[in-house]
């Protein structure tokens, strides 16, 4: 997981490898911390090869945080396997799901 900073107060996340028990448990910690101190955040999937049940909670959970607090938390990049599990499950209604990061960051300003 790569963090930085841009500009307007938004934290940019980059995750890499597989969201599962593993690669989940890896980013929760950073993720919660994150999640307590911005209110605007995009995470770049474009380098997650495979998104768990547990890598959907990690989000999830990251965004109602953030939302709670009146922020957003945005995902683009992300493949075509991961975005259809985030649509049928309903994900996407609390995790903005877009195309790219010009998208996302339009989303969460």
């Amino acid at each position: 997981m790569d963090r930085q900073e841009l500009e307007g107060g938004i934290c940019k996340i980059t995750l890499n490898g597989s969201l599962d028990i593993e690669g989940a448990g890896a980013v929760e910690a950073p993720f919660n911390e994150v999640s307590q101190t911005h209110k605007k955040v995009i995470v770049d999937m474009r380098n997650v090869d495979f998104l768990a049940s547990i890598g959907i909670r990690v989000l999830v959970k990251s965004a109602k945080t953030i939302g709670s607090r009146g922020g957003r938390l945005a995902v683009y990049n992300v493949n075509d396997a991961a975005r259809s599990v985030l649509a049928s499950t309903g994900v996407d209604a609390i995790v903005f799901v877009e195309d790219d990061e010009a998208a996302a960051i339009n989303v969460v300003s």
